[in-house]
């Protein structure tokens, strides 16, 4: 009898984890970013992208009105999350361009 319960604990311990955990994929999305002025924006905009959990690399720009490119783990972040936390630095921040 004890092997028997050893042996059904062990599946629903098995059952329990499931299949494997989804593989990340890298996506690069690209912000439209506005209220940058000075040479410190972009600096402060990409160290906010920077310490989102998933995020691989970011960079910022004053060039074209404001842009900022984020490198992140699609398991990890989303595009939005992204561009709410730059919009909440207080550099309004939308989504201009997806790349897988």
């Amino acid at each position: 009898m004890n092997r028997i319960a050893s042996i059904i604990i062990l599946l629903l311990g098995v059952a329990t984890l499931g299949g494997p955990p989804a593989s990340a994929q890298e996506r690069t999305v690209t912000l439209n970013v506005t209220g940058m002025t000075c040479g410190t924006c972009p600096i402060s905009v990409r160290h906010r992208a920077m310490q989102l959990p998933g995020v691989k690399s970011a960079s910022a720009s004053l060039d074209n009105g404001g842009t900022a490119t984020v490198t992140y783990e699609d398991n990890a972040q989303t595009p939005q999350a992204i561009a709410n936390a730059i919009t909440k630095l207080g550099y309004p921040a939308s989504i201009a361009e997806l790349k897988p």
